[in-house]
């Protein structure tokens, strides 16, 4: 359900996108109608085909580290058998030193709407799906029962076709008396069905025509695009600019048919072949046909013989001048739209590693949709749970808390020496916020009005340029003083976390090496057999209910030191201590840090 919940949000996203580009290429066709071939008028809407693609491509593949790797190297490969029994639970030397406190955050949500969305969309689809299967089996039914072409005459003039067009594959022709216009239909192996009246009822001469336009769709492949075609409309029912996008794409097909099929004729046989055109208004196919035919509405026939009627064979320089054209405008209208689209928009982060290993820790977050991330830092490996996770941006919560300290820091707000800030007296619901807080009590106890007090004596200048500096996430405050870190509008990946606490461990982030050492100092939590443990967690609460945990540090021991960072959702139970009970867990069955 969440996996669907995260599709459907990156469609809602792309429709804004959809809506503009369909507006864009509408544009452009009208601007440069007489820059552009009416091919290239045709092809750009293949613009619109790749962002209907985006919400559905996967992110890219991490590829897996080679090498005996940290699992390998401390106890053998990661199997299920390694895997807690039960539901995860903290170790007794750990418990007590994480603390983590959250304050439930109002957002108004409609609920209902919000869960049926997703079971809307697929009962669009089976329903539209229907309709396009339905479609298929006349298609299917009418071939069927046609007969092959027995005309001699007719047979002559097609293998006349076929010789003209280049064409040397076997294509059957069929007549049947259950359609009224022709079509060329078949997936794998296409075949051409016309009317059984029009053998008696048009000349050859139209015959041919007709012809040659069905097997010019046969040989532009054009039935591949129809199938394609149907496919966006049954994914994306409820967006009138795709169908009206792919509407208007389905007539300059046509068009660009038919001005290919008067490349082959004389100009004097131009106007007979829109007289056959005209024979055929309004014998429209099904939007979801998988065929192509030579009919339309009137308005559409109307369009096609205006465009006949000002043919004229292009020259070089046009079409190398409209290949320019669109070339330019999709590496323009693609150079921006991906970063607004549904794999944009400050949801994913595009994470890139030639040492990463994918791991198998299923057991370990039954319950959640979570992913771990583990960082050798002199390794240099990476070893990820569930990529597309680790990949995808979510509030911070409390553990941004480690980078509204350096700011501070970086400010003079705070001193290593001096970070006391009074307490107001405000009642707050844990004992532990009721009092004065020092940067070490404040991080251990997670308090808010700490962190809150310190952003504000930053001022949101001085914090969107600390943040900009440190590459934080989708670096948006917008969320307000206080505010923006607690399941709002700052965002930020598993991977990224593990990236910053490298940074920050090797004191590589712009900072003075004492802030760094004062902020690594206030995040430890226990030493155990040599190994020294860090850590953070957060919870995100919302309407009373803990959907977002965190857990991410480091452990230090005199071979290696290990960043890690956790994250773990759900609508209920998802928190900052299940979180570190998971991360615990997997560092202790690794051999990493014993509680």
């Amino acid at each position: 359900m969440m996996l669907l919940s995260s599709l459907m949000e990156r469609l809602m996203i792309n429709s804004i996108v959809i809506f503009a580009l369909t507006g864009i290429i509408a544009l452009i066709k009208r601007l440069l109608k007489n820059h552009l071939t009416y091919k290239a008028q045709h092809r750009i809407w293949y613009l619109l085909l790749f962002v209907l693609a985006i919400p559905f491509l996967p992110l890219p593949l991490l590829e897996a580290g080679h090498g005996l790797g940290l699992f390998g190297r401390l106890g053998g490969a990661f199997t299920p058998a390694n895997a807690p029994a039960s539901s995860p639970s903290y170790g007794t030397g750990i418990t007590g030193l994480l603390e983590d406190f959250s304050i439930s955050v109002s957002r108004r949500t409609s609920l209902p709407f919000q869960w049926c969305l997703p079971y809307l969309w697929v009962l669009g689809i089976g329903v539209t799906s229907l309709v396009n299967i339905i479609s298929e089996i006349r298609i299917r039914q009418v071939r069927q029962v046609s007969l092959p072409l027995q005309n001699r005459q007719i047979k002559a003039v097609f293998d006349s076709c076929l010789r003209e067009m280049g064409i040397k594959k076997e294509i059957p022709v069929y007549s049947s008396a259950c359609l009224s216009s022709p079509v060329a239909a078949g997936f794998i192996k296409p075949v051409i069905i016309i009317p059984m009246h029009m053998l008696s009822e048009f000349t050859e001469r139209e015959i041919r025509y007709i012809l040659l336009h069905e097997l010019t769709h046969i040989k532009h492949r054009d039935l591949y695009l129809n199938r394609l075609l149907a496919l966006a409309q049954v994914l994306y029912w409820f967006h009138p600019a795709v169908w009206l996008g792919l509407r208007e794409m389905r007539k300059d097909l046509e068009v660009s048919c038919d001005l290919s099929v008067l490349s082959m004729l004389e100009e004097s046989s131009y106007l007979d072949y829109g007289k056959t055109l005209i024979r055929f208004a309004e014998k429209v196919n099904s939007l979801f046909s998988p065929a192509a035919g030579i009919g339309g509405t009137k308005k559409e026939i109307f369009k096609r013989i205006l465009c006949i009627a000002a043919y004229r064979k292009e020259s070089v320089w046009v079409q190398w001048k409209s290949r320019i054209i669109l070339v330019l405008c999709g590496v323009l209208l693609l150079a921006i739209t991906p970063v607004i689209s549904s794999h944009a928009a400050g949801s994913s982060y595009q994470f890139h590693s030639d040492h990463v290993t994918q791991l198998d820790l299923n057991p370990y977050f039954y319950g959640y949709n979570g992913s771990f991330v583990l960082y050798e830092i002199h390794s240099g490996k990476y070893y990820i749970y569930n990529q597309e996770a680790a990949a995808t941006r979510v509030s911070p919560d409390s553990t941004y808390k480690i980078y509204s300290a350096l700011c501070a820091l970086d400010h003079g707000i705070i001193t290593p020496d001096s970070s006391n800030l009074k307490w107001d007296g405000s009642p707050y619901p844990f004992k532990a916020w009721n009092r004065d807080q020092t940067l070490d009590t404040a991080m251990s106890h997670s308090v808010n009005w700490y962190f809150k007090a310190l952003d504000e004596k930053n001022g949101i200048t001085s914090l969107k340029n600390c943040i900009a500096g440190l590459n934080y996430g989708n670096q948006d405050l917008s969320g307000g003083l206080g505010n923006y870190w607690l399941e709002s509008s700052l965002k930020i990946s598993p991977v990224e976390q593990a990236e910053l606490l490298t940074r920050l461990y090797q004191g590589t982030l712009p900072f003075k090496p004492d802030h760094i050492k004062a902020v690594k100092d206030s995040l430890y939590l226990s030493s155990s057999q040599g190994v020294s443990l860090y850590g953070k967690t957060g919870t995100g609460t919302i309407n009373g209910k803990n959907r977002n945990g965190w857990f991410i540090g480091f452990a230090e021991s005199g071979e290696e030191t290990y960043i890690f960072a956790t994250n773990i959702l759900n609508d209920h139970s998802a928190n900052g201590p299940a979180a570190a009970a998971i991360t615990l867990n997997i560092l202790k069955d690794q051999n990493i840090y014993q509680q």
